[in-house]
């Protein structure tokens, strides 16, 4: 028994030089000996630890050419790892957290705002983590990206994936402390949301409860009355971008599980294959594209 199996980690290395148990997705072979690793945390998540990273250089720098690269989808890609050190790298991720991932037809790369930002309007880093348990790699038509924003700043590009939830805030006017020759708020908004009224200020049907006029207000005039989040589905980066369109908005925590659940058991039951495909089918903007949004949502 080798030392690997002894400590149950065994990995079996067929000659096309892909693990039993690890799918060809996640390692790409690029020559006779070398291969491309892909890694992320499970569950997802796109923060590392300073151990994890030590480990990703060491193994690295021992077993492949001392290059990292951080993909787009927050994964780390290890290329040209020598396959006869392919099972030892694997063990030395594995107990660090880390496992081959983060391509495929299934649930994926659940990004998440860092924890520590102050321009969050609502937390979302356990949310993230709440998703990821109930729907990471779940089987899906296609890829299924998901991301969670903070705030409208929507640093972890909650527009562009097939499940994007933003934090929102509503807020509300306390005219009595407003000073007429103010006007922050309206300079701050960027959806000209506010307006004078009298000598006051009136939020417009243009907000967008991104709250930044709250953040610019020395007076207590703005305050916010209630947060949550809102939904939206079907946008997509790669050649041809999509938007997502709005869901539903004001949502609460267990309720944003409630909606990912709904719009994965839809995309599942309705997607097809590709025009012209003959093995991929469609991504979930493809469907809403194909079927319209509200029958897509069941409306």
């Amino acid at each position: 028994m080798t030392q690997e199996q002894d400590r149950g980690f065994s990995l079996e290395m067929p000659s096309v030089g892909i693990i039993k148990g690890v799918l060809a997705k996640d390692i790409e072979v690029v020559g006779d000996k070398v291969v491309n690793l892909r890694t992320c945390a499970r569950p997802y998540r796109n923060i590392y630890s300073a151990a994890q990273l030590r480990t990703i250089k060491k193994i690295s720098e021992e077993y492949g050419s001392g290059k990292v690269h951080l993909s787009p989808r927050h994964n780390l890609e290890i290329p040209e790892i020598k396959q006869k050190e392919l099972d030892r790298a694997l063990h030395e991720l594995y107990i660090a957290g880390l496992f081959p991932g983060g391509a495929g037809t299934s649930v994926r790369n659940i990004f998440t705002c860092p924890d520590w930002c102050d321009r969050a309007i609502r937390p979302v880093q356990e949310l993230g983590l709440m998703v990821s348990h109930n729907f990471g790699d779940r089987d899906m038509p296609n890829k299924v990206t998901i991301s969670f924003a903070g705030c409208m700043n929507g640093c972890s590009r909650p527009e562009n994936t097939d499940i994007g939830v933003v934090a929102i805030v509503e807020v509300g006017v306390d005219n009595r402390k407003c000073s007429d020759n103010c006007n922050l708020c309206i300079e701050a908004c960027p959806f000209d949301a506010i307006k004078k009224n009298g000598t006051g200020v009136m939020i417009t049907e243009t907000c967008q409860y991104c709250g930044r006029c709250i953040n610019v207000c020395r007076d207590d005039v703005l305050k916010a009355t209630r947060t949550g989040f809102k939904v939206l589905i079907g946008g997509k980066e790669g050649s041809t971008v999509r938007y997502g369109s709005e869901y539903k908005r004001w949502v609460e925590d267990f309720e944003v599980l409630e909606i990912i659940d709904l719009v994965l058991r839809r995309y599942t039951e309705l997607a097809r294959l590709r025009p012209r495909s003959s093995r991929k089918k469609e991504r979930l903007s493809e469907v809403i594209e194909r079927m319209g949004f509200k029958s897509f949502i069941g409306e």
